[in-house]
């Protein structure tokens, strides 16, 4: 994609355009044009939202300007990627492969592979499988390459289309839990709470296992936002809304373009802590003419909650309207049943009485 933006520097590219040259054989949203954009922002560095330009409803423009060079080609842009677990709504979150300053070739090659614009593809992911397992077999003790063994098995749970089921998932857990005994670094940690958070099999889900992970990557590296956001996230579900506000918005101030999913923690930290005004704030930017289809319906049952905690009951109603069209099946009962991974029940039935005084049926 960045390529793309930097042949057509100083053009508009269309957004169709760019989710082609992304994404030549997957249909995917806006949503993930959107978190990549981010990323090369961030990329770019300080100046990132002036030298990569919104056109609104249209596409983007590159700047005609020198960008910095650790975002040209050759260097990789990370992907975010989409992941989907009952009661958590769609999050994106960091996909990108675990590696240290020095690792082997064959390692290496693998993070390219993971790390690249190819990595949804699935082919990409079968061939870095096989550089890893090469590499673990030549030295059984390489926690990085343990852990990006891992990752492969969670993109093929995640792309539905791959077929990956219980057994990749259950191996994936196995080879990052691996990786973290042998030393495994914050991204090893944060990529285990992620899987153990997000995981679409309920019994490979573990708060107390993410909740664990996600305090380990933080120990290690403090300052990396990703970590601050995974942890923000898992404690938000635990009801610790006061430490999750905490670290969700120190992850917002290390980055100063965030992707979606950092909104939705945010909001989602708000509301648990008990304030539905800012929650309402933090999913109000994430609302818009995509919620209830697709990949966005649990921004729109987060943000009319919220509006309806704060008394602005008017707005959470049109919001409950617009999704009955969208998603008739939806009532309080099914919501209900697919917050699961919501471990604590004040702040879920505060959340489900939102929804109630919003006039979301029973």
């Amino acid at each position: 994609m960045l390529e793309l933006l930097i042949a057509r520097r100083g053009e508009l590219v269309a957004k169709d355009d760019l989710l082609r040259d992304a994404w030549p054989d997957v249909i995917v949203s806006e949503d993930s044009l959107s978190q990549c954009i981010s990323d090369i922002r961030r990329a770019l560095g300080p100046r990132g939202a002036v030298l990569l330009r919104t056109v609104p409803r249209r596409g983007y423009v590159l700047e005609d300007e020198d960008v910095p060079a650790k975002a040209l080609p050759g260097r990789t842009v990370r992907h975010g990627m989409m992941v989907a677990a009952a009661g958590l709504g769609w999050l994106w979150l960091p996909a990108g492969p675990v590696a240290p300053p020095e690792t082997p070739g064959q390692v290496m090659a693998a993070s390219a592979l993971l790390d690249g614009r190819d990595w949804q593809r699935r082919e990409a992911n079968e061939q870095a499988r096989m550089l890893l397992e090469a590499a673990v077999e030549d030295d059984p003790d390489d926690a990085v390459a343990w852990a990006n063994l891992g990752l492969t098995y969670w993109l093929e749970v995640q792309h539905l289309a791959w077929g990956g089921g219980r057994r990749e998932m259950a191996q994936a857990i196995e080879l990052v839990k691996r990786a973290v005994a042998l030393g495994g670094t914050a991204s090893a940690h944060r990529l285990l709470a992620e899987m153990r958070l997000l995981s679409p099999f309920p019994e490979m889900r573990s708060l107390v296992d993410a909740l664990a992970n996600a305090q380990a990557a933080v120990t290690i590296a403090p300052d990396k936002a990703d970590n601050l956001a995974v942890l923000a996230h898992v404690l938000a579900l635990t009801g610790r809304g006061a430490e999750a506000v905490r670290h969700i918005e120190r992850a917002l101030r290390l980055d100063p373009t965030p992707p979606d999913w950092y909104r939705q923690v945010a909001g989602l930290s708000y509301l648990v802590s008990q304030e539905p005004a800012r929650a309402a704030e933090a999913f109000g930017a994430l609302h818009g003419a995509g919620t209830f289809t697709g990949t966005r319906w649990w921004p729109g049952w987060l943000l009319a909650s919220s509006l309806a905690q704060s008394g602005r009951t008017g707005e959470a109603a049109a919001i409950i309207q617009a999704a009955a069209g969208r998603r008739p099946e939806r009532s309080i009962a099914a919501v209900a049943q697919s917050l699961d991974g919501w471990s604590d029940r004040d702040s879920r039935e505060r959340f489900l009485d939102g929804l109630r005084r919003a006039g979301l049926p029973g």
